[in-house]
């Protein structure tokens, strides 16, 4: 079955205004017109993205010609808007009618999207991939049971880390949660801290603790228990003086700056701090796989494509998906970009594979779990990030934040 053919327009409104109030400049990549009707017997297919900076227009750039090289009679043409623009406006598009025939989009983006009925269902059309990809990516484009994005490429959280300072305080890398307190706490002197992680009350903060509740070996569905015992954990941790109080208020670029500073030594952070450690920390350092709790996770960031319902082009937009999302378009993609790959057969395969450090990111693939839940999640997300808040500064007990949260979530998460 076809999504939604309009959006929604009062629910689209009303999430128009639980938005950030952001500006509507964009930049293109290239000239874009607005249309993707045929001209002159060249088919077009309009794509939105926010990858038009550096590397990543690079790579999306050399992607699209090999598409064209391959098509031919179709053009491509691309219309790039700052990362925090893009949402909003393909919202505000979906009200007016003016979507784009496919965009690359922030992977949690999914659900909000297709909840409002502006992705095409490409579950028929896409029903013989699921093996292709990872567990956790391909989840990222599901809802009820049905294919609204694929992925275009992934990343995910390790744990960063100081040798000096472990070898220091005569402590290994940490492999388990129990081994992470006992290094945490043994590298936490002078003023200085063992571990920094985000658990601002932002989508940072949810991003990074919920691979903690994963690691209970629970899910949001339990949060009562799982999440009462991985904040209890992240609490324990600032009552023993491992971690700082501040991680509340700290964002994934406030924890680089204390693990470059020397001032903890470990942080969990993704690979796309590599350029930043590698150029300011003046110590050696690693990044070894998140410490396991009762099972080993990670959380799955990344960007994913997706075909919309009101798309002028479905067809050339479905093909580009394809294409892009296959062996062939991923590989040009990530090996320009230094991007992982969300699919299966090109693990070990990519220009990045042979890097020491990114080979950590990719084998985590297997472990990585998407925050795919369903038409609610900003809802759902904002529930966790209060819990979280409640927790780590003592407004209320773990176990009571966790419980107080677990019945705000039960009504919004999609029923099994």
């Amino acid at each position: 079955m076809r999504a939604k053919k309009f959006l929604n327009r009062s629910i689209a409104i009303a999430t128009l205004g639980a938005l950030p109030l952001l500006g509507l400049s964009s930049c293109s990549a290239d000239t874009a017109s607005e249309n993707s009707s045929d001209t002159a017997g060249e088919q077009t297919i309009l794509l939105w993205d926010y990858l038009g900076q550096d590397t990543p227009n690079d790579a999306m750039t050399a992607a699209i010609e090999k598409f064209e090289q391959t098509h031919a009679g179709v053009k491509v043409e691309r219309k790039s808007f700052a990362y925090g623009d893009l949402s909003k406006s393909i919202v505000q598009a979906g009200i007016s009618g003016e979507v784009p025939d496919i965009a690359i989009f922030d992977n949690v983006d999914t659900q909000n999207f297709a909840s409002l009925g502006l992705l095409e269902d490409i579950t028929e059309e896409t029903k013989d991939m699921k093996a292709d990809f990872f567990e956790g990516p391909w989840s990222s484009g599901q809802q009820e049971g049905k294919t609204y994005s694929l992925p275009l490429n992934s990343n995910n959280l390790a744990l960063f880390y100081n040798k000096d300072l472990l070898d220091k305080a005569g402590v290994s890398v940490p492999t388990t949660w129990e081994e992470l307190a006992d290094s945490a706490r043994a590298t936490a002197t002078d003023g200085n801290f063992g571990l920094a992680i985000s658990a601002v009350k932002n989508e940072q903060g949810t991003f990074q603790v919920l691979p903690f509740v994963w690691q209970t070996g629970g899910d949001l569905d339990n949060y009562a228990q799982s999440g009462a015992e991985a904040l209890g954990y992240l609490a324990d941790l600032i009552d023993t003086g491992a971690m700082s109080a501040a991680v509340a208020n700290y964002s994934q670029e406030d924890a680089r700056t204390q693990f470059i500073t020397g001032k903890t030594a470990m942080m969990f952070n993704g690979p796309w701090e590599i350029p930043n450690v590698s150029k300011d920390a003046d110590f050696n350092w690693g990044i070894a796989p998140l410490p396991a709790g009762k099972v080993a996770a990670t959380g799955l960031g990344g960007e994913n494509i997706g075909v919309f319902a009101g798309a002028k082009n479905k067809s050339g937009a479905t093909e580009l998906l394809k294409f892009l999302s296959g062996s062939e378009g991923s590989k040009i993609y990530c090996d320009i970009s230094g991007q992982l790959s969300s699919r299966k057969d090109l693990a070990g395969k990519l220009q990045l594979s042979s890097d020491e450090k990114m080979q950590v990111f990719e084998k985590q693939l297997e472990v990585a779990k998407a925050r795919a839940y369903g038409g609610k999640y900003n809802e759902i997300s904002t529930a966790v990030q209060l819990s979280i808040q409640e927790a780590l500064t003592g407004a209320k007990t773990p176990e009571q934040a966790a419980k107080t949260a677990a019945d705000t979530l039960a009504p919004l998460l999609p029923k099994k």
